[in-house]
């Protein structure tokens, strides 16, 4: 196969009652909402490794190999809940490892870890991590009607690029998306199991970085840092064609 270009510890806090005659509480910011939502999970998954292999996680990328081991072991496992929990708790540590390595920022609601997107720094990518950790547990690709999404609105695990102009076709070879494309489906294939695990997903999206920049480099184009604001009116986008 090629390759692809909440609830318990780790709910948000409680929120605290305005004491009457104070200034109302300013909302706080998807990134800040996000962030504690994917701080309280961490910490539930390291709890849940150390429990299972007596091992604790190091925030390096070879500690995915652990967590790719923990999620195979859940492979016929079909309660929703624990699937939930599991593919949520591993996906974002998965996807804080990204934040910390790669470069990134979550965006989320703070609710709901299924809502969780990483949104990477350096090259205009971004996807769920908690539905590529759920295809990694399943150890093949899985499709929204697959049972074990039987609460899911939607499942979209795989990387999203920058989008394609209207109609597609005017997209020339050397648009990113196209490009990178190209470049990904000359890789090597892989079993579909290797290539859904967390440490293939993390081995790729390296991939990308390197490729774009190499390209990028050879336009003359200088490097740049993306901000959420970069990526709002294509993910505003994709959530009207989804509805």
């Amino acid at each position: 196969m090629s390759h692809e270009p909440g609830s318990g510890d780790g709910a948000p806090p409680a929120a605290v009652p305005s004491i009457p005659g104070s200034a109302p509480r300013a909302k706080a910011s998807p990134v800040a909402t996000a962030q504690t939502l994917v701080d309280g999970l961490v910490e539930l998954y390291r709890e849940q490794i150390r429990r299972a292999l007596s091992f604790d996680l190091d925030d390096t990328e070879t500690s995915l190999a652990f967590v790719d081991h923990h999620l195979s072991t859940a492979a016929e496992e079909d309660r929703a809940p624990i699937l939930s929990l599991l593919s949520s708790s591993a996906g974002v540590y998965y996807g804080e490892l990204v934040r910390k390595l790669i470069g990134g920022t979550w965006i989320g609601d703070g609710t709901d870890p299924r809502r969780l997107r990483m949104l990477m720094k350096y090259q205009f990518i971004y996807f769920s991590p908690v539905d590529q950790a759920m295809e990694a547990i399943a150890g093949k690709s899985l499709e929204l009607d697959d049972p074990r999404l039987v609460d899911a609105e939607r499942f979209d695990p795989a990387f999203r690029l920058r989008p394609l102009p209207e109609p597609p076709e005017i997209a020339g070879p050397d648009h990113d998306t196209v490009w990178l494309s190209e470049r990904l489906s000359e890789l090597p294939q892989v079993p579909e199991n290797q290539l859904v695990s967390l440490t293939c997903r993390f081995e790729t999206l390296k991939l990308m970085h390197e490729f774009l920049a190499t390209k990028h480099a050879a336009e003359g184009r200088s490097p740049v840092e993306l901000g959420v604001s970069d990526y709002l009116e294509t993910m505003a986008a994709e959530a009207r064609r989804a509805d």
